[in-house]
């Protein structure tokens, strides 16, 4: 194979970090080969000549959608015009549906092929978007167990590779050096809010959880809370809860998950991280009403949370849309935090159960060996 050329495009940081280290497999595979997209600080480490910087794409819900989709559109055409004119080997997609189908679709009708990497949940809802899948994807590489079968049943060519954080789990400091660091009193109890790493998401979320700190503090006054803040996210989110008892960490997202007794979750990726981590945690989110509204006449399964979706059952507290209140929230985490060895247990038990269900690691590499297979049955690069 000669050097190949692909584009690839995520947008949001887990994407990123998905993405990034499947270029970092394939270079392995492939040192020469040549990348460009969308995408964060990850992907960029790795390689790849970002034409778009991922805080473009990235938008939750209707509203928001129409707030930006000045810089959306912008975005979609940068990235077609350097599809079109660089005639990459292979289009990779990143998760981010409602934005990649556009540019997939764009990219099949040109010539160029187009590999999925971690598909939109059709199997949860919108199970329509299949047939993007089936007609202008070459091949898509899925991370959950079940995904491989479900699609192949649709005409979807599809391989399971495993899950990233299977190979890449998060690792938190050790929670003595964790409280030095932080002026955190190591005998009480450390509870982690995490709100998500979304602008739209912070607005809706992080006001309720201060609202869950205030009312576990009336049970555990000296308890230990704090946000993690992602980098990219604007200080000024944080202003208006700045006096109160919760404690705001940039760059310290899984040190303090992994490191608290008990958290609430917003729902994604970190559901995920949080269980591979052993931590006693519930789930939260909060859309807006209009998106909620549709969104409950789409939704095909009963559960949000990945670990509850992957071991088809309810074993982690969910508490969504109007069922998330502070005081809820709050009595959860408060039972979790007065049987301390009976919530590690469980968390443990329900880590070991997720972990046997996704693979053994390796989803890089393998999902890397599989783009190169494809292309080198297309003849490309």
């Amino acid at each position: 194979m000669d050097h190949p050329t692909l584009c690839i495009v995520a947008g949001e940081h887990s994407g990123d970090a998905h993405a990034g280290h499947l270029v970092q497999a394939f270079r392995k595979l492939e040192p020469e080969s040549r990348w460009f997209g969308a995408g964060g600080g990850v992907m960029e480490e790795s390689g790849v000549e970002l034409l778009v910087p991922m805080e473009r794409l990235s938008v939750v819900g209707i509203g928001e959608v129409l707030v930006r989709l000045p810089g959306l559109v912008r975005s979609m055409a940068l990235l077609k015009e350097a599809v079109r004119t660089r005639k990459p080997d292979a289009l990779v997609l990143v998760d981010l549906p409602d934005f990649n189908f556009r540019l997939g679709r764009f990219a099949h009708g040109i010539g160029v092929p187009v590999i999925y990497y971690i598909t939109p949940q059709v199997w949860a809802w919108r199970p329509g978007r299949t047939r993007f899948l089936r007609e202008c994807v070459e091949k898509a590489l899925v991370i959950l167990p079940f995904e491989e079968a479900f699609l192949r049943a649709r005409g979807v060519d599809a391989v399971f590779v495993g899950h990233p954080l299977s190979e890449h789990p998060p690792v938190p400091c050790d929670r003595a050096e964790f409280c030095a660091r932080h002026g955190f009193d190591p005998d009480q109890p450390i509870v982690g809010l995490l709100p998500g790493s979304r602008s739209s998401e912070i607005r809706r979320i992080l006001p309720l959880l201060i609202g869950v700190a205030d009312h576990l503090s009336g049970y555990f006054p000296n308890a230990n809370f704090a946000v993690p803040w992602a980098p990219a996210l604007p200080e000024e989110l944080t202003g208006p809860f700045r006096g109160s008892r919760v404690r705001f960490l940039s760059h310290q997202y899984h040190d303090l998950l992994g490191n608290s007794d008990a958290a609430a979750v917003a729902s994604g990726t970190a559901t995920l991280e949080a269980t591979l981590l052993e931590v006693p945690h519930v789930v939260v989110y909060r859309l807006q009403r209009l998106t909620y509204a549709i969104g409950r006449r789409l939704v095909k399964v009963p559960h949000v949370s990945l670990p509850n979706v992957i071991l088809g059952e309810s074993r982690v507290p969910e508490f969504i849309q109007d069922d998330f209140t502070a005081e809820s929230v709050g009595n959860a985490l408060r039972d979790l935090l007065r049987s301390p060895v009976e919530s590690r247990a469980n968390a443990a038990h329900l880590g070991e159960a997720i972990r046997r269900r996704l693979g053994d690691g390796g989803a890089s590499r393998r999902a890397a060996e599989a783009l190169r297979s494809c292309l080198e049955a297309l003849g490309r690069g």
